[in-house]
């Protein structure tokens, strides 16, 4: 009875991996697909008089060396490779626009030659994916796991040979598949529907290594990497068992990362960082099908921090989280969560109380012995509507309501906000509108202006409940907060006395370099790692109560 409670935890796991190049994806899905005796893992005994943290490693340890399986891994990259593939030789090269190859005539022949034996072999596969063929699962299996070869002798072979970079042009083949459903533009149209053209190409393979395994043979599955977070959404809508985890580094160990493996050149590193830690606005179709790692991030369920350089020291952190989080996906509730997830999924809930309509921020903050003290969310003040409950109608309608200020209600202002074009109302949508984003788009001397939000920040927000209500000194606690504090907030933090700030998503500007890092008092800044929403829940609820479960296997 209770393998059958656990069996659909054991059985079936996707874990979809996401986060910035370098950060660590391809290393922890290389790992996560190891058998037990490759992975070389020294197993922990307890000391005398061991922590709590001490105790929750044992007993992740012991479950781990009894539980394990090795994921089969799916690279986003080799489903880019598979469209590819749909294209000659000679096809794929005009597609490239490759205005030169290599002059020596007899390689550009061994070349061509290879590649043309790939695309024999898969021109039609896609089509063959569709195929509900029992007796080709085989086949069609074998001829998945031989991509990642051929991914590679594109990416060492033709590329190397124009100098182009291969992360940057399958990046495009990526943005053409989710917009077109194919890598090539060319007389193509932008439909819509093909934003999951890649996660439903994923999605065949997942059904066929299910089928292969049967019922006997657990499927554990990861997806390298998610880059879309409208991807990352078709798969959390079709399987309660995928997770999103966010491998996260800072920006320096990034950098150095790519650096030492001379993966980009220095300028290449900085402008795929900016692309990557930027926050994308949606004004048409085209930003809904991009590469977007910042949305990925916001929508993980599980964050790993991938702290140095991934030496072996390094390493050997990420490892263990990523067994921790496995082994509590197959038996919920084997240890509790840290402080960390404790508060953070406190900053996360908060969260969803925001009105803003940009993005939600939560926070929270703990005395030094980390007793919860207050909580905050980026909204406006108390008794001032939030923007995601005003409509525009409304005050367009010449309507008298507090909710809108005296300058909103200016013939200035309205003539702004009438020149907007409305949501169409037959989506059943409220007529929303930002003040910011309509006051300083209509004054060219006011662009990026943020003091003209209506919002408090999420970190504000929960230091000024302190001061409004009453609460013990800050001396020494702890902020967390689902996106790094900005400037303002982190002059905030290091005046009432903050000792550590816990973040998810890197905030745009330099208050950590030239704030929190700054003064005779140092702040330790750390990238969260832990579990956050449902997956909180999922992971550290048990499903029955743990005495029963002993009674059960013991009989005492």
């Amino acid at each position: 009875m209770i393998e059958t409670i656990y069996s659909n935890k054991k059985s079936f796991i996707i874990l979809g991996l996401t986060g910035r190049i370098g950060s660590g994806c391809t290393t922890s899905a290389d790992f996560l697909s190891k058998d037990i005796e490759d992975q070389k893992i020294d197993e922990l005994s307890l000391k005398e008089e061991p922590s709590d943290k001490e105790r929750k490693r044992y007993i992740i340890d012991k479950y781990y060396r009894k539980n394990w399986k090795p994921f089969t891994n799916i690279k986003a990259s080799d489903i880019i490779t598979l469209f590819v593939l749909k294209y000659s030789f000679d096809e794929l090269i005009e597609i490239l626009n490759f205005e030169k190859l290599d002059k020596k005539i007899e390689t550009i022949k061994e070349l061509r030659e290879k590649y043309q034996s790939y695309y024999e072999e898969y021109k039609t596969f896609i089509e063959k994916l569709k195929e509900n063929n029992e007796i080709s699962l085989e086949k069609k299996f074998a001829n998945i796991k031989k991509l990642s070869t051929i991914s590679t002798f594109i990416k060492e072979e033709l590329f190397k040979r124009n100098y182009k970079n291969y992360t940057d042009v399958f990046q495009k083949f990526g943005d053409n598949l989710r917009l077109y459903g194919d890598i090539n533009s060319k007389n193509k149209t932008k439909e819509p529907k093909n934003i999951f053209t890649i996660s439903e190409t994923i999605n065949k393979i997942i059904k066929i290594i299910r089928k292969i395994n049967g019922k006997d043979k657990p499927t554990y599955i990861t997806i390298d990497a998610v880059r879309n977070p409208l991807e990352a959404m078709f798969f959390k809508e079709r399987y309660s068992a995928f997770y999103l985890v966010a491998i996260n580094s800072t920006n320096d160990d990034i950098e150095n990362r790519l650096k030492l493996n001379q993966y980009l050149e220095i300028e290449e590193i900085k402008e795929q960082s900016k692309k990557e830690t930027k926050a994308k606005l949606l004004n048409s179709i085209d930003d809904f099908i991009s590469q977007n790692i910042y949305g990925c991030i916001e929508k993980a369920d599980i964050f790993i921090a991938n702290n140095g350089t991934n030496n072996k020291k390094d390493l050997k952190e990420l490892y263990g989280m990523l067994i921790k989080y496995i082994c509590l996906i197959q038996h919920p509730g084997l240890i509790t969560p840290s402080i960390d997830e404790k508060m953070m999924q406190v900053a996360y809930t908060a969260k969803l109380n925001s009105g803003c309509l940009s993005r939600q921020v939560g926070a929270s903050i703990t005395n030094k012995f980390g007793s919860l003290k207050s909580i905050g969310w980026n909204s406006t003040a108390d008794k001032q509507t939030p923007c995601l409950l005003r409509n525009r109608d409304e005050l367009l309608g010449n309507s008298n309501s507090k909710s809108y200020s005296v300058f909103e209600k200016s013939n200035i202002f309205k003539k702004m906000l009438n020149a907007e074009k409305p949501i169409l109302e037959e989506l059943g949508l409220n007529q929303s509108f930002c003040f910011k984003s309509i006051y300083t788009k209509n004054n060219s001397s006011e662009k990026g202006n943020q003091v003209h939000t209506r919002a408090l920040h999420a970190e504000e927000n929960a230091f000024l409940q302190l001061a409004k209500y009453g609460g013990e000194a800050l001396l020494d606690g702890v902020l967390y907060s689902t996106a790094s504090p900005c400037e303002l907030c982190s002059k905030k933090a290091y005046q009432l006395g903050i000792s550590k700030i816990v973040y998810i998503d890197p905030y745009p500007g330099i208050a950590i370099d030239q704030i929190l890092l700054n003064g005779e008092r140092e702040i330790e800044i750390k990238l969260f790692s832990g579990a956050i929403g449902s997956a909180y829940h999922k992971i550290y609820e048990q499903i029955i109560p743990f005495k029963d479960e002993l009674k059960a296997l013991t009989n005492v």
